[in-house]
């Protein structure tokens, strides 16, 4: 019952719904038919064409919008509608069960009147529902029909727009005194505030603003809250910033730099206002009156005022002159008359230019005139530009300018000067031999361009400027060989300054082409010539997969790179952890980057996680048959750096060598040994076999053990009384825990004696063992305690008998040298 009359609700709207549809595509045959027999008489202008190309195209988004929001609710209700069939004819199939066996239950008249009420109620809901599914299928076809005729149009639109403009642009028009259009525009001039306090008094649009706020009031009050949140936070960010801009700007010895912090304290103290219209904007956008031009003029209008107000103030503190504190130490004169002339330009640009121009377009003025009048106000910019570049003033004001010395040469402002006054004079050639339209297209494209350029310039000597402050103070402030291990850090910081600017470049090229409205068709091309290739399976090899793919790998393994610098130089000093942990979330990042950036690669080639998931297949396989070794260290690697038995830095004796962990890596650990050589050890064998780890617990006390012996004529009590005398007059012995001296033996020649002294570190173990055994000898000797050898006494029980002597030669030989005869 609840559904069925829900159902019944969005029934009648759906009817007002087609209505509206119904309109909305009545409306817009007739703005088609209308705007083809302009189209067919000629008469229709390129820039009508434009604008309704511009309202077709946006209109066609938000009926494709509608078209996918609408099926999407289409395909709910009739799964709802199904399955409610589904339901009933089960429960019908029971209840006949049922009353075929002659149930007891379906003999009771509860039950049947129950039954007969959802029987009702059921067909009731099929029949709404059914309707309801045919009043969408009526919204999709209206809206599918307006889409096809949006397409059909937006495509004939283009193509005139494409062909026609050039033709319009070298259209020669027959000549019209200047007094005429003047008049002409005049009139059209003192028309709109009649125009506008009209359209403000149409009681439509004050019953508009009631109904959306009746309906909005709880987004409302919440707006309300948000504005007094920021309000306060911009008291509380003007407090902060003000005084260090100050001190900043007072520090600073570049003008350049002087301006920016100038620019940043005059924006500090209008963060109200900045951020009054960022909560006007959402207001617009929350309310859902972003599509009414009214909203447009209103933020546009407090935008420029508040625009005004800083850039009058920043003109005013820059071009103060030399006597008044101005920032650029100019002359009176030229100070005078670049601050005059450059207040009445801004006022200029943004009253006429930017508020004028889009309140005549909001009053709907004629086209002839709107162009008449752009015209007129980008030749007057342009003007006014060649007044300030006069050499009179220009000289004064060059050799104090910030920026490039290339700049402050007096060529490149007469080149400016120059090309200033060519498209001065094509606009007034153009337009006297009757290319008005050219003309205009000249004047238009070459003030935006301008304006583009200089405020693309400005915006990098600014940013270039910051940061060799930024760089330049960081090096007067820290230790010289912390500035030489931040020159990596340097050089990635410059390297995204030059991808930035590239980018920046790029946009700023693309911009002027389509401000000079430039067809930018060609990019589209470009990019089917990227796309084109072959097709290997899942793999899409063509020219823009593969530049992705190359350029996601080194991205990737720069932006890994520049991330552990980050941490290195930045985040680590900042905290207490100990090199291991560093280690480990270092490489952790490096390694989950990396597998990021792998998965990125293959998506571009095509690859998709299913395809993976058979290549992760085939090297289980793999790791089966012939990769276990391999696996296995890759494992080990990952047990040691999230388990961490043996971390970077740590003290470790590895078959008799004592050393020191220096890397843990993928398939294998470095260990650096005290004699400077290093040991390749793979993971597994860390992880399988006993290790000596001085440092599992960190750098901590750690006890030294010493043992000496004495004669056995030595006082015993003295001898403890100088080693522990000894110990604790060591500075690397701690006095907590005490050092501890024990009488261990009797030894074959000595009693032997055992030293417990504790020290900060193992680091200290070798020279406390130097220190100690040194000072102990020294106190032995001078006390005449001996330090004895091992002693043997030796018993011989018999001597043998020496051996006869052996006769001389001169007896025992004869004269011929032969040896005499022995008897036996």
């Amino acid at each position: 019952e609840r559904d069925i009359a829900t159902g019944k609700t969005d029934a009648e709207a759906l009817q007002q719904r087609v209505k509206q549809e119904e309109v909305n595509l009545h409306n817009l045959r007739a703005r088609i038919a209308t705007l083809k027999a302009t189209l067919a008489a000629g008469e229709l202008q390129l820039k009508q064409a434009q604008e309704a190309l511009e309202s077709f195209s946006e209109r066609d988004k938000q009926v494709a919008a509608q078209l996918n929001e609408v099926r999407g609710q289409r395909e709910k209700l009739a799964k709802q509608l199904e399955a409610r069939i589904n339901a009933f004819n089960g429960l019908k199939q029971e209840v006949e069960y049922l009353k075929a066996n002659k149930h007891p239950i379906w003999t009771s008249p509860e039950f049947r009147r129950a039954y007969e009420r959802y029987q009702q109620l059921a067909q009731q809901y099929y029949t709404g529902a059914t309707l309801i599914l045919e009043l969408w299928d009526k919204v999709i076809s209206t809206l599918g029909k307006e889409s096809q005729i949006l397409i059909e149009t937006t495509k004939e639109l283009k193509n005139y727009a494409e062909v026609g403009w050039k033709e319009e642009l070298l259209k020669r028009e027959r000549p019209v005194s200047w007094l005429e259009t003047m008049s002409k525009t005049g009139q059209t001039l003192t028309e709109l505030p009649a125009r506008f306090f009209t359209y403000l008094a149409d009681p439509q649009l004050s019953k508009k603003v009631t109904v959306s706020l009746q309906e909005r009031w709880a987004q409302l009050l919440g707006l309300l809250a948000l504005f007094l949140i920021l309000a306060w936070i911009a008291r509380r960010l003007r407090l902060l910033l003000i005084p260090r801009l100050r001190q900043w700007q007072t520090d600073a010895e570049e003008l350049g730099l002087k301006v920016i912090f100038k620019a940043g304290e005059i924006i500090s103290r209008h963060l109200f206002g900045l951020g009054f219209i960022a909560w006007l904007a959402l207001v617009i956008w929350a309310m859902g009156w972003w599509q009414r031009e009214v909203a447009k003029i209103l933020f546009l209008g407090f935008s420029v005022w508040v625009g005004l107000i800083i850039g009058l103030q920043l003109i005013q503190a820059v071009f103060a002159g030399k006597e008044k504190g101005g920032v650029l130490p100019l002359e009176e004169t030229t100070a005078h008359f670049y601050r005059r002339h450059l207040k009445l330009l801004l006022l200029y640009l943004l009253v006429l230019e930017f508020f004028g121009l889009n309140l005549l377009q909001f009053l709907g003025v004629e086209t002839t005139i709107y162009a008449n009048i752009e015209a007129l106000v980008q030749v007057g910019f342009m003007v006014w530009v060649l007044w300030l570049l006069r050499p009179q003033y220009l000289e004064s004001l060059q050799t104090e300018l910030p920026g490039p010395t290339w700049t402050k040469v007096g060529v490149f402002f007469l080149t400016i000067r120059a090309l200033v006054l060519l498209v001065l004079v094509a606009i007034v050639l153009t337009s006297l031999l009757g290319f008005h339209n050219l003309s205009t297209y000249i004047a238009k494209g070459a003030s935006l361009t301008g304006l583009a350029v200089v405020l693309f310039w400005v915006t990098w000597e600014g940013a270039r400027a910051i940061l060799d402050y930024v760089l330049h103070l960081q090096k007067e402030r820290v230790p010289v060989k912390t500035w030489r291990e931040e020159e990596p850090l340097r050089k990635y910081i410059l390297t995204i300054v030059k991808v930035a600017v590239t980018i920046l470049v790029a946009g700023a090229f693309l911009l002027i082409l389509k401000l000079w409205d430039v067809d930018l068709g060609f990019l589209f091309w470009i990019s089917k010539g990227l796309t084109w290739g072959p097709k290997l399976g899942p793999f899409s090899l063509n020219l823009l997969n593969l530049g992705l793919a190359v350029l996601t790998l080194y991205l990737g393994r720069w932006f890994s790179r520049l991330l552990r610098a980050l941490l290195e130089l930045r985040f680590f000093p900042q905290t207490d952890w100990d090199e291991s942990i560093r280690y480990t979330i270092s490489n952790t990042c490096h390694y989950t980057i990396l597998a990021i950036t792998i998965l990125m690669a293959l998506g571009f080639l095509g690859v998709s996680f299913a395809d993976l998931a058979i290549v992760a297949a085939g090297l289980g396989v793999g790791i089966g048959f012939g990769l276990q070794n391999i696996v296995n260290n890759f494992i080990s690697g990952l047990i040691l750096l999230f388990e961490r038995p043996i971390k970077v830095g740590d003290m470790l004796v590895i078959d008799g060598q004592w050393g020191a962990v220096k890397e843990i890596r993928v398939r294998s650990t470095i260990f650096q040994t005290y004699d400077r050589y290093v040991l390749i050890i793979p993971n597994s064998e860390l992880i399988s076999t006993k290790v000596l780890n001085w440092t599992y617990y960190g750098q901590g006390i750690n006890r030294l053990t010493l043992k000496i012996g004495v004669s056995y004529g030595s006082d015993v009590h003295q001898v403890t009384k100088l080693l522990g005398e000894v110990c604790r007059a060591n500075p690397r012995v701690l006095d907590d825990p005490p050092p501890l001296i024990y009488f261990e033996a009797y030894g074959d020649s000595s009693l032997n004696f055992n030293i417990w002294a504790y020290v900060n570190s193992p680091f200290d173990r070798i020279p406390a063992t130097h220190e100690l055994n040194s000072a102990i000898f020294e106190a032995f000797h001078e006390h005449g305690i001996e330090i004895p050898f091992p002693q043997r006494d030796l018993y011989i029980k018999s001597w043998p008998a020496p051996p006869s002597p052996r006769p001389l030669a001169s007896e025992s030989e004869d004269e011929s040298g032969t040896p005499p005869k022995q008897s036996p």
